[in-house]
């Protein structure tokens, strides 16, 4: 249990401070404010799983054997809950996404690489490290799909699918990165937001 509160702490270690830098420096921006919370999530994980897990247990390793089925599951999944999940206005264009071409590096590079690395390579990798395995995946999905709640607007109903769906999605990275490390996460985590945008495009067509 104890290996469930450290991994936690060191969560709210990179997660409050990168939350705060982007409010304070956004200046009310919700679109660069996304830009600064990733941006400052991935450079307070970075040295905080160096730390604690080393490169080895975070899953930092070339390992390119589960990535193509990694990118189809990512893929696949998120579209299908992207097509049956809520369609409100809000919900189909949350105010933190460019409306431009920044948001694909925004949701194809920045996003994935900053979350993988704080919840499967920090959290995730902690975790495992200590012989956990589900409980590891699942916990770190759990601490990926809360802050969906906030992120995006919309009705009560609307916010419980999109935290669900991000469950699942986190649930299955977390699995994906127990077998293989941070490159099939990302793969996935990639892939499943390059469904959402795609759906977006066609909704906003």
């Amino acid at each position: 249990m104890i290996e469930f509160l450290k991994a936690l702490l060191m969560w709210l270690a990179a997660f409050i401070p990168a939350m705060a830098i982007g409010s304070a420096v956004s200046r009310g921006n919700p679109k660069r404010a996304a830009v600064l919370i990733q941006v400052s999530m991935l450079l307070l994980s970075l040295p905080l799983l160096w730390a604690v897990n080393g490169p080895k247990s975070s899953g930092l390793l070339l390992n390119l054997s589960y990535l193509p089925r990694a990118f189809l599951v990512g893929f696949t999944v998120s579209l299908t809950l992207n097509a049956i999940g809520p369609s409100t206005e809000t919900a189909d264009e949350p105010e933190f996404l460019p409306r431009d071409w920044r948001r694909y590096p925004l949701i194809l590079l920045l996003a994935p690489l900053s979350e993988e690395l704080l919840h499967r390579g920090l959290v995730e990798g902690y975790l495992l490290s200590y012989g956990h395995f589900w409980s590891a995946i699942l916990f770190a999905a759990l601490l990926f799909a809360l802050p969906h709640w906030r992120a995006f607007g919309g009705s009560a109903l609307d916010r419980i699918s999109i935290v669900a769906g991000a469950f699942l999605l986190g649930t299955l990275v977390g699995y994906f990165f127990a077998l293989g490390g941070i490159v099939p996460a990302f793969a996935l985590h990639a892939s499943a937001n390059l469904a959402g945008l795609v759906v977006l495009h066609f909704r906003e067509r």
